[in-house]
C-alpha cells in the first residue's frame, strides 16, 4: 500500500466463491477494507458469452444497481488459402485465430456515456500506453428555462471540453501502471505542441490494487469524479485481463474444437453439431446474462450484425464434415454394390462352369455307352456272322399282336391249326357280328368264358 490515508481499491475473489466474479474492496484513511463494488464477468458456460470478454461493475450492497460495463470482441485472422494447411487440417481450413483489438469501450450509466480506451504500442525505449478522454461537464446545468431544457446534453455537444488521460507502465519489467491526466482540449485528434505537466491520478500496483491520488483530484477540473473512478476500475481490470494475460482462449471464452490424431501424425478437426453456436441476433454492447437493460450501440464503431468468423468457421467445418461423411457413405455404398456385383458374377461363372462340366460328363458318358454298344455289336457280328438263318414262313397270315391295353385273348383265325381233341369252328358259318360293349367289358367276359371252355376241353 502506497499510503494508508489514500483511498485504495483491492481486487479480491468474490465472497460467494464464484470463479468469474470479483469483489472490489475499499480502504480509506487506514480503515479495514470493506466491499464497495462487485466486478462480474460473463459466465463462460453460457453459449451467448462465447468469443467475447464482458465485465460489469455493480454496487456491492445493491446488486441490481449497474454502474458500468465493458464488452470486448476480438478480431479474427482471415482463412488461409494454403492447400497444404487445408490438407493437413483434414480438408477444412484451420480455425481463425483471435487478435486482440486495439481499443475497447466502457459504457457508464447515469449519465449514459461511452469512454473509448485506445491502446498504443510503444517502441524500444517506451512502453505501451492506454489513452482515453472524458468530458469535463457531464450533467446539464439546472435551469428553470424551457429553452435550456431543450438544449443537448453536454456529453453530445462537440464543444464540450475533453480531459485526456493515459495509463502508462512504470518500466519494461514492472507490473505497475500509473494513470496521468495529460491535458484538456476540445480537439481529441490533434495534440498541443505545448502542454502542462502531467498530473498523476492513480497507481495500479502489481495488478491487484488501485490507489487514488486524492490530493491531485482537486486539480482535475472534472465534474463526474465518480465516473472517473469507475472508468479507472474497469479499464484497469480490462487491461489486466486482456493485454497483460496471455491466455486469450480463456479470456474470450473461445471454444476449441476437438482434435483427434491421424495415423500420419497430424491433427484433424472434428467439430460436433452440439458445439455449433446458434445464429446470434444483432450485436449489442451488452454483457450476456448480467443486466436485461439493453445498451446503446457505440457511435464510434460499426455494429456487427453477422456471425463472428470463429462461429462461421465452426459452421463451415461442420458443413465440410457432413459433406465428407456423406461422400464417404456414398463411396462405401458404391463399394458394397460393386462387391455384391463381383460376387454375383463370380457365382454365375462358377454355376456356368459347373453346368458345363455336367454337360461334358453326360456327353462323355453317352459316348462311352455308344462305344460299348458298338463294341458289343462288333463282337456279336464276329461271333455269329453277318448272314443269319431265315425263319420258315408260317402258313397263313398271323394276326397282329393285340394292342397294349386290349383284350387278353383273341379268337384264332379259322385257318389256324386245331389242337388234338378240339373242334374247330365251322368255316362256312357267317352272320352278323354280336353286339359289343362300348367299353369292351362284354367282350372281355365272353373271351374269358370261351378260354375257360377250351381249357376244359383240352384237359
Amino acid at each position: 500500500m502506497l499510503d494508508e490515508n489514500l483511498p485504495v481499491f483491492f481486487y479480491k475473489r468474490a465472497a460467494d466463491g464464484t470463479k468469474h466474479h470479483e469483489a472490489i474492496l475499499q480502504s480509506y484513511q487506514g480503515s479495514d477494507p470493506t466491499p464497495q463494488y462487485t466486478l462480474k464477468h460473463a459466465d463462460p458456460k453460457v453459449q451467448s458469452s462465447r468469443n467475447c470478454y464482458a465485465a460489469a461493475i455493480f454496487d456491492s450492497y445493491n446488486p441490481e444497481v449497474l454502474f458500468g460495463e465493458v464488452l470486448v470482441q476480438p478480431t479474427w485472422t482471415k482463412p488461409t488459402l494454403s492447400q497444404e494447411e487445408i490438407r493437413r487440417n483434414g480438408g477444412v481450413p484451420p480455425p481463425p485465430q483471435a487478435i486482440i483489438p486495439g481499443e475497447f469501450t466502457i459504457q457508464l450509466y447515469e449519465p449514459d456515456q461511452q469512454i473509448m480506451v485506445k491502446r498504443k504500442s510503444g517502441g524500444l525505449a517506451s512502453s505501451t500506453t492506454y489513452e482515453f478522454d472524458m468530458p469535463a461537464t457531464s450533467f446539464r446545468t439546472p435551469s428553470v428555462s424551457a429553452l435550456d431544457r431543450t438544449q443537448s446534453d453536454p456529453l453530445a455537444t462537440p464543444t464540450t471540453t475533453k480531459l485526456q488521460f493515459v495509463w502508462r507502465k512504470e518500466s519494461k519489467l514492472s507490473k505497475d501502471y500509473s494513470c496521468f491526466m495529460t491535458g484538456r482540449s476540445t480537439d481529441i485528434v490533434s495534440k498541443k505542441s505545448k502542454r502542462d505537466p502531467d498530473i498523476a491520478i492513480a497507481l495500479f500496483r502489481s495488478l491487484r490494487e488501485i490507489t487514488m491520488y486524492e490530493s491531485n483530484l482537486s486539480r482535475v477540473e472534472l465534474e463526474d469524479l465518480k465516473g472517473l473512478e469507475l472508468v479507472l476500475l474497469l479499464s484497469a481490470a480490462t487491461i489486466r485481463d486482456i493485454y497483460v494475460s496471455n491466455n486469450l482462449r480463456e479470456i474470450f471464452n473461445i471454444e476449441e474444437p476437438p482434435m483427434r490424431k491421424l495415423s500420419s501424425g497430424g491433427r484433424k478437426v472434428v467439430p460436433t453439431t452440439s458445439q455449433l453456436p446458434p445464429a446470434p441476433a444483432k450485436s449489442q454492447q451488452r454483457i450476456p446474462t448480467i443486466q436485461p437493460t439493453p445498451l446503446q450501440p457505440a457511435v464510434t464503431g460499426p455494429t456487427n450484425t453477422g456471425k463472428d468468423p470463429h462461429a462461421q468457421w465452426q459452421i463451415d467445418a461442420e458443413t465440410a464434415r457432413l459433406k465428407a461423411q456423406v461422400a464417404a457413405e456414398e463411396k462405401e455404398a458404391a463399394r458394397l454394390a460393386a462387391q455384391r456385383k463381383r460376387d454375383k458374377e463370380k457365382a454365375d461363372e462358377a454355376e456356368t462352369r459347373r453346368l458345363k462340366k455336367l454337360v461334358e460328363a453326360e456327353q462323355k458318358e453317352a459316348k462311352r455307352k455308344q462305344k460299348a454298344v458298338a463294341e458289343e455289336t462288333e463282337r456279336l457280328r464276329r461271333k455269329y456272322g453277318n448272314n443269319l438263318p431265315n425263319l420258315p414262313m408260317r402258313p397263313g397270315s398271323m394276326p397282329g399282336r393285340p394292342p397294349h391295353g386290349g383284350a387278353f385273348y383273341q379268337q384264332p383265325n379259322h385257318s389256324a391249326y386245331v389242337m388234338s381233341g378240339g373242334n374247330g369252328a365251322p368255316s362256312g358259318q357267317g352272320g352278323p357280328r354280336p353286339k359289343k360293349s362300348f367299353w369292351g367289358l362284354k367282350d372281355l367276359e365272353e373271351e374269358m368264358r370261351r378260354v375257360s371252355r377250351k381249357r376244359s376241353s383240352i384237359w
